[in-house]
């Protein structure tokens, strides 16, 4: 354990930070840039998702994009706004009939076609219809009306399905007014908490700006934003209100006041950040953690573009001067994109069925093909927390069934159901859950995530530790300690 501590400190310390620069124009979201022989694309796919079809067929694919999705700090952005997988949108013919009972009916029959289950999680479809039929006779404007449709997609119970107003897509879509195309300050730190935070912890600080000159640093525990305490932030059904805290991190104002706490032994503080430029942001990393044994570390800020070449450019890099005993994969607060190719770095198999889960529906049966591009022996370890979403969870298990990794950390996000957006005709929309990943035993990741084989939770101190207390457990895992 000595020599682990000694080595493992420094070399987490030294390991080489590939992005040297954020993102400006998008604050709040952490940049990515390619290992230094590739450059990744700024665009990706979701995860491997398929239409809805009617044939009780089981189809095959080995590539199994279902549309493009930003990638980067466009494709965080999306996580943190809305932790859905994407799917192409189902762009509907105008109805002829543009009454209000015509849209409603229309509506009903969207969800009742192309839901992702067709026992609606347990509700009573046409009951939920013929309950609404009435109410819509009633309704004398617009807005009634989407006020009723926002209650009816609400009787899933489905956090991934919602329905959106046409005021309401700029939010939806995380998209940027035309005046924040260019340049906005912001404080140069993420917050971002996982799913089982149970406190408002600084994930990142980037090397330079606002955060960094105020002595912030990756674990220290923020007790408050601008004078509202972090319990406050919480919400009822757990988690935090990620929406508050990113309008006071990366809104309007041109500073933030944080009182934060830096460690058990430090009184909390009050920090005011004022905003302006950040660089040497949270992306690529990877080196080594010891160099007897050999174990390496690369840590996979999002699965878009050319991850699998990164993945692979930094492992001939480490090995350089010799081969791996054991590799470190590091997919914690990974967004997602598409994990295909990088699974095949490691393992290939079949690993479930993609698809809704209905009646004579279509499932894409998921496969990674080979040969495997680096080695099947070489042992490895994958991290992962509840902010690991979509491909990362696709990746995670794909790890874990091929018994090709021992995965570390907390269960991930639990966000595998893939949403389409469809159009009404009034100009509203409905984003719908339509696919999920069901794995050979039957059952899905929606909700639960993939379940570590050794949990690690952080605790309240774990992530200032250097190594971070699930690093070293990885590490731990490997080398047999």
């Amino acid at each position: 354990m000595n020599r682990f501590t000694s080595v493992l400190t420094i070399a987490v310390l030294i390991l080489i930070s590939v992005a040297t620069a954020c993102d400006t124009s998008k604050p709040g979201v952490t940049s990515i840039s390619s290992a230094p022989s590739a450059e990744v694309p700024e665009a990706t796919a979701t995860a491997p998702l398929v239409e809805t079809a009617t044939a009780t067929a089981l189809t095959e694919s080995t590539a199994t994009p279902a549309g493009d999705a930003p990638s980067g700090p466009r494709a965080t952005a999306l996580a943190l706004a809305s932790a859905v997988t994407l799917v192409p949108a189902q762009r509907e013919e105008p109805e002829t009939d543009n009454s209000y009972q015509a849209i409603f009916e229309r509506a009903w029959q969207i969800v009742r076609d192309n839901y992702v289950r067709d026992n609606f999680n347990g509700v009573d479809w046409e009951g939920i219809g013929e309950a609404y039929r009435p109410k819509v006779e009633a309704v004398s404007s617009q807005g009634e009306l989407w006020n009723l449709l926002d209650a009816l997609i609400d009787e899933l119970n489905d956090d991934h399905s919602r329905f959106v107003r046409p005021d309401q897509f700029a939010a939806e879509f995380d998209l940027p007014a035309p005046d924040e195309l260019a340049f906005r300050p912001w404080p140069g730190l993420t917050v971002w908490p996982a799913r089982e935070d149970e406190q408002l912890l600084v994930w990142y600080v980037c090397e330079f700006g606002p955060a960094a000159s105020a002595g912030l640093r990756r674990g220290d525990v923020v007790l408050a934003v601008n004078g509202e305490s972090a319990q406050s932030l919480q919400t009822e059904e757990g988690g935090f209100d990620m929406t508050a805290i990113r309008s006071a991190l990366y809104g309007e104002e041109d500073s933030v006041t944080l009182t934060v706490q830096r460690g058990p032994e430090r009184d909390p503080e009050e920090v005011e950040l004022r905003f302006g430029a950040a660089a040497g942001c949270d992306g690529w990393q990877y080196g080594l953690l010891s160099s007897s044994p050999r174990i390496g570390y690369v840590r996979v800020p999002d699965f878009g573009g050319d991850a699998d070449v990164n993945i692979l450019d930094t492992i001939e890099m480490m090995e350089e001067e010799g081969p791996l005993e054991g590799l470190v994969v590091d997919v914690r607060h990974n967004p997602g994109g598409n994990a295909d190719r990088s699974i095949a770095i490691f393992t290939k198999g079949i690993f479930g069925q993609v698809g809704p889960l209905r009646e004579n529906a279509t499932q894409t049966i998921y496969r990674v093909r080979g040969p495997v591009r680096w080695n099947e022996t070489t042992p490895v370890a994958v991290l992962t927390d509840g902010s690991s979403h979509s491909a990362a969870e696709y990746f995670a298990t794909a790890m874990q069934q091929a018994g090709r990794a021992v995965l570390v950390g907390m269960p991930t996000a639990g966000n595998t159901e893939g949403i389409t957006g469809f159009s009404l005709a009034d100009g509203s929309l409905i984003r719908l859950a339509v696919s999920t990943l069901q794995l050979p035993d039957g059952s899905t990741l929606e909700g639960t995530g993939v379940v570590p084989d050794i949990q690690v939770p952080l605790g309240a101190w774990g992530l200032r530790q250097e190594p971070d207390v699930q690093l070293r457990a990885a590490y731990e895992a490997l080398v047999g300690e």
